[in-house]
Order: C-alpha cells, then sequence, then structure tokens
C-alpha cells in the first residue's frame, strides 16, 4: 500500500494545479485509534477519472510525529447512507510513529459509508470503521472507530 499512498501524495500535489470548480480544497476529519483521537490538521480529496477512484488524505502534524489517514474509493459511489460494497478500490492507511496499518474493504477490515455527496460543488462526507494491520506484522493491529470526514475535492485527469 505504500507505493500507492506514494502515488496519491504525489496525484494530490497536482491537485491545486488542475481545472477545477474548487481551487482550495480543505475539510475535516476525525476518528478514535484505539484510545486515542485523532483529528486531523489539513484534509484533502481528489478524483482522478484515469483511475476511476476518490482518494482523501488527511494529516496531524505534531511535534513529535505526523499521522496520516488515506481513505480511496471506486467512483462513482454506489451506495448512499448505507456500508459500501467490498471492492479492492476500498482501502484505508493509517500511519503514526513509523507504522502504516492498511485496512481492506474485501478481508472486512474497512465499512464505509458515504453520508452526503455533491459532485457539482464537489464536496463529499462519510463515516468509517476499520481494523488495520501493519505492513510489516499483521500480529499488529489498531481498531478505529467513530471515523468522520467532510471534504471539497478536486477532479484530475
Amino acid at each position: 500500500m505504500k507505493y500507492r499512498v506514494a502515488a496519491f501524495l504525489l496525484f494530490f500535489s497536482f491537485a491545486g494545479c488542475s481545472k477545477s470548480n474548487n481551487n482550495s480544497p480543505s475539510g475535516s476529519f476525525s476518528a478514535t485509534i484505539g484510545p486515542t483521537s485523532y483529528q486531523g490538521t489539513t484534509t484533502l480529496g481528489a478524483y482522478s477519472y484515469g483511475l476511476g477512484e476518490l482518494a482523501i488524505v488527511s494529516y496531524s502534524q505534531r511535534t513529535n510525529d505526523t499521522s496520516a489517514f488515506q481513505v480511496t474509493m471506486p467512483w462513482p459511489a454506489k451506495a448512499f447512507n448505507q456500508v459500501l460494497p467490498a471492492d479492492t478500490l476500498l482501502t484505508l492507511s493509517y500511519t503514526a510513529k513509523g507504522t502504516e496499518y492498511d485496512a481492506w474493504s474485501t478481508e472486512d477490515q474497512l465499512q464505509l459509508t458515504i453520508t452526503s455527496i455533491d459532485s457539482i460543488g464537489h464536496k463529499i462526507a462519510g463515516s468509517f470503521t476499520a481494523t488495520g494491520h501493519s505492513a510489516a506484522n499483521f500480529n499488529d493491529s489498531v481498531v478505529i472507530t467513530n471515523g468522520k470526514f467532510s471534504t471539497s475535492y478536486n477532479v484530475n485527469p
């Protein structure tokens, strides 16, 4: 998943340069990881026609650590106000303290619900729960609950 994360971060670096109805993507992203609360300081979204998916990236920058989330999903979302069906494009990645945790909907590790979509104004909101497993050690996992996001997104080729 690291390569996919790197590709999307590169993708997002060009998101501000793309032609879109919304030139300043921003939003909110929060979750509970075990007993700890996460609140993103920066949240961005982008949709790629070429990849056929939407990605949301959020990070929280702290003095000793930067933690980050990435959620990718197929587009257009085929469900509304219900858990999205399992799909290889529906994934979550959480990174903290140098460890990456991945959750895949096809493995029943991620449940994501789209609560609102505005395809004209390029805004999306949703909720999620997940169990992420370390990319280096599957037995190392984190339980993510109360996940919520709301963000605008850029549209890219």
